[in-house]
């Protein structure tokens, strides 16, 4: 005789970036003991495969992941350990570099806080529009960057480098239009986007800069409290990594 199987409850998530509803079931014992072995080994692309796998399980593959942004997957992933392991994260952030407090703080001073995942807010309100307006005539779609993408041309913890910009960029158009022309970027080769967007004016080049400036982050604003004082100070924790100390 089979043993019986647990039925798992179904919820419901908005996709920030889109708008999209999607049904997803909490994650398994199998599929935490995936997450567990990633972040063991320290690896930020482990721990990326290891989101993407269990969201996909999760959605039963019914989220295309090649349309999720990187703060898509962050902002899922987040919700989905909520309804798998707890609402409450506990997390034990360093003193925050700035915040002097009393004479026995140390930098190494930790501070033990709990966050209620439903508390945590995707402000996706100033994101502009994919549409970039060149000239009257002429103009450019441009998609979200992947999570793949933003690690490909990130160090370990680092912002973009100034000279990784244009590489992202180029990765993230989807087409440029002339007139009723559309030229699909995957039509082209890496050359031509590259000294397509070198044509563009300071102006212009910022206004597609400012598309990507305008993604939101996960993010959550804290109160550190020194341990030895008990003086408190606001701290923003920000990125998936935050929320796992």
């Amino acid at each position: 005789m089979a043993l019986p199987r647990v039925a798992s409850p179904t919820y419901e998530l908005t996709i920030p970036s889109s708008g999209e509803k999607v049904s997803y079931r909490p994650f398994l014992v199998k599929e935490e003991k995936t997450l567990l072995m990633a972040m063991e080994a320290g690896d930020n692309r482990a721990m990326t495969k290891a989101m993407q796998d269990i969201i996909t399980s999760c959605t039963e593959g019914e989220v295309n992941l090649k349309r999720l942004a990187s703060f898509d997957i962050e902002y899922f992933f987040l919700q989905l350990r909520g309804r798998s392991i707890g609402e409450v994260l506990t997390i034990s952030p360093h003193r925050p570099s700035n915040f002097k407090c009393c004479e026995e703080a140390t930098e190494n001073d930790i501070c033990e806080i709990n966050i209620n995942i439903d508390d945590i807010v995707m402000d996706t309100s100033k994101i502009k529009s994919s549409e970039i307006n060149i000239t009257d005539d002429i103009g450019m779609k441009l998609n979200f960057p992947q999570i793949e993408t933003v690690q490909k041309y990130t160090g370990e913890g680092e912002d973009i480098k100034s000279e990784n910009v244009f590489k992202l960029i180029v990765d993230c158009i989807e087409y440029i239009w002339d007139g009723e022309e559309i030229f699909k970027a995957k039509d082209s080769t890496k050359k031509d986007l590259n000294e397509f967007l070198e044509s563009l004016t300071s102006a212009q080049f910022t206004e597609v800069k400012d598309f990507f400036e305008s993604m939101p982050r996960l993010s959550h604003e804290i109160d550190w409290i020194c341990p030895r004082c008990e003086k408190s100070n606001p701290m923003r924790i920000e990125g998936i990594d935050s929320f796992f100390e």
